[in-house]
């Protein structure tokens, strides 16, 4: 992709459409409860790291970060719902984040710092965002859980529109499948 003016980015795992359509059924539910706006189903995401505005002439080393990522593929168990009343978010997260999630989120930190990226010093909160503007003060809804076997992670564009942010898979990078 040729990128000539500032573009916004992110590092994401990015579901099949069938997980998509998962995710943006319990946000279904838990917006008849919390209210809000609810994601889109197409933007449902787990972001890994958010780059902000990116010239150009920084994209190779981006791509270069990712390049060198060789991590084996996950399962992540999405078993619980939470709502964040300060920013007012309500999500779906796993009580136990995988280790080679944690891993991903890391390198890709680290070599991204070595180009020139800063990060919040926040602990990394793996979670899908279902909800913005929320308020779930009377308690979430029970949910079964979600399965995600994250296969690759993406670099994603994200653009603003009157109806909200529209984002596009710029590249993808395979995890490695391991043999049962």
């Amino acid at each position: 992709m040729n990128i000539v003016a500032p573009v916004r980015l992110f590092f994401a795992l990015w579901p099949e459409p069938g997980l998509q359509a998962s995710f943006y059924a319990v946000g279904q539910k838990l917006y008849r409860r919390c209210g809000g706006s609810r994601t889109r189903r197409e933007n449902i995401h787990l972001t890994l790291a958010f780059l902000g505005a990116v010239e150009a002439d920084q994209m190779q080393c981006i791509t270069g970060v990712a390049d060198q990522i060789a991590l084996p593929a996950f399962d992540i168990l999405f078993n619980r719902l939470g709502w964040w009343h300060r920013n007012q978010v309500a999500w779906a997260a796993a009580d136990e984040t995988p280790r080679p999630l944690i891993d991903l989120v890391k390198q890709l930190q680290l070599g991204l710092r070595a180009v020139g990226f800063k990060f919040d010093e926040r602990r990394f909160q793996a979670h899908v965002t279902l909800l913005r503007k929320a308020n779930c003060p009377q308690g979430l809804i029970d949910s079964p859980p979600i399965v995600w076997n994250a296969k690759d992670f993406v670099l994603v564009r994200s653009t603003l529109h009157e109806g909200g942010s529209h984002y596009a898979i710029v590249q993808r990078w395979p995890l490695q499948q391991t043999a049962d």
